[in-house]
């Protein structure tokens, strides 16, 4: 079973568990404000839900930009340290508009079905830091 994480979404958790993708479990979590930390307990609710553990894991999509710098961080910690504690491939997928988590998760799939090593996987912000200097 494979995991797809997408915390880029407006106040909106999307996780996947899949085996294929023709055969995908979509889980979401609507939040109010920047609660995107509450991925691990949606996390842990499909892995419930589905009678897995994360051992069972073979593998984790992860959307890794463009978007919120705090979206992308929360997804990649979490999939990057998923994966090489778990000893599994972790693929990165770029969300641009007019696309949808299932064509990101088809994207992925010839890559992470075939991966057989943990690579980490870098952020893709799409643009320079945005850093306000403080008036005196």
């Amino acid at each position: 079973m494979f995991l797809f994480i997408n915390t880029l979404q407006t106040r909106k958790i999307t996780l996947a568990l899949f085996s294929n993708p023709k055969k995908i479990y979509w889980y979401e979590k609507e939040e109010k404000g920047m609660e995107r930390e509450n991925v691990l307990e949606v996390l842990e609710k499909a892995l419930i839900e589905k009678k897995k553990k994360s051992q069972d894991l073979k593998g984790i999509v992860v959307v890794n930009g463009p978007g919120s710098f705090v979206g992308i961080r929360i997804a990649l910690s979490l999939a990057n340290a998923l994966g090489w504690a778990l000893s599994i491939p972790v693929c990165g997928v770029s969300f641009f508009p007019g696309q949808t988590n299932e064509s990101l998760i088809k994207k992925a799939w010839p890559q992470i079905a075939r991966r057989k090593k943990f690579k980490m996987v870098s952020p893709f912000y799409g643009q320079g830091p945005n850093i306000t200097i403080v008036k005196k």
